[in-house]
């Protein structure tokens, strides 16, 4: 054969499969950034508002409270532009002393009601509100935590101005422990913030969808389920500028020396226990870690009411002198 005609053939064999990986790459990329706009959609977006039905059943109790008790309806405006609603509840006797708490993912600041008794028998008002993206409030998706906790820093302004005298107290369950313990980071200069309660947290997002899609999935390998995270955190950066990544509250309580009390059932099947005994081993100051048994993810107040009261009653005794 002629030695161009060869030299000519191999040319045309090598660019082929050069134009031919680069097909497969970019339907690969397209394929999977599909996947990751619809994984982060479904995420951060459309579940967000499910208004789960027994939070919803506490609605009559929050319209009796502000509208015959006098419990205060509150809105502030987010820095990001959005409204969020709340409403402070006063202790029976009068307080310098506030819980802010925090709920979970779908749910709404009725969540709060859950704990109401156990905190104004112990003489602290108490400031419930509606996440971003949940309930009342705006916002056009969930952060996991990320934007969460700027959010937080804004009710601790108000209660500030409220009440220049304010000692506060951060109780979170689920995200809301999540957003608690990476604002407490930020509270590390300030100390506006004594103590955060983390009931149910999560040590880091992109962990978590990893181990809870090879589990739904049935994976051997992770490779496949590690890119479309990655392509949802990518989804999840052009659409509201944060990361997955970046929601890793184990990071940030690497640095943080307000205390800090980790809740956790050891039936939860949605955030492994092993998440809570990592964050509270990664914390710097003083920190203590309870465990629920047979207690589902964030149930311990329903299900264990009272040992869940006693342990938040001695961790209060500790740091707050109550």
């Amino acid at each position: 054969m002629d030695i161009p005609l060869q030299i000519l053939k191999r040319k045309v064999y090598f660019s082929t499969g050069i134009c031919l990986v680069l097909w497969i790459l970019i339907f690969l990329n397209i394929i999977f950034l599909l996947g990751g706009i619809t994984f982060h959609n479904g995420f951060c977006v459309l579940n967000t508002r499910m208004d789960l039905v027994h939070y919803k059943n506490l609605q009559s109790r929050l319209k009796f409270g502000v509208e015959i008790l006098g419990w205060q309806s509150v809105r502030i405006t987010s820095r990001y532009g959005y409204a969020l609603e709340g409403t402070f509840i006063p202790s029976p006797t009068p307080s310098n002393k506030t819980i802010i708490l925090l709920h979970g993912i779908s749910a709404t600041q009725n969540m709060g009601l859950h704990f109401a008794e156990l905190y104004l028998s112990n003489g602290y008002n108490l400031l419930i509100y509606d996440s971003r993206a949940h309930g009342l409030s705006g916002g056009s998706c969930v952060s996991w935590g990320y934007y969460e906790k700027y959010d937080l820093d804004q009710w601790i302004d108000w209660l500030l101005e409220k009440n220049p005298q304010s000692t506060i107290g951060v109780h979170g369950v689920s995200m809301g422990a999540a957003t608690a313990l990476m604002h407490s980071a930020l509270n590390e200069s300030t100390k506006r913030v004594k103590f955060y309660v983390a009931d149910s947290a999560y040590s880091d997002l992109t962990k978590l969808i990893t181990l809870k899609l090879n589990s739904l999935i049935g994976l051997n390998s992770s490779l496949w389920i590690d890119i479309l995270v990655k392509y949802a955190s990518l989804a999840a950066y052009c659409q509201s500028n944060f990361l997955y990544e970046e929601v890793s509250p184990v990071k940030y309580v690497a640095q943080v020396t307000t205390p800090i009390l980790y809740l956790h059932g050891d039936a939860d099947t949605l955030v492994p226990i092993e998440m809570a005994q990592s964050l509270c081993a990664a914390t710097k100051g003083y920190r203590s870690l309870h465990i629920f048994p047979n207690t589902k993810h964030g149930m311990a107040i329903i299900e264990r009411n009272l040992e869940y009261k006693d342990t938040i009653q001695k961790f209060l005794s500790t740091v707050d002198g109550g």
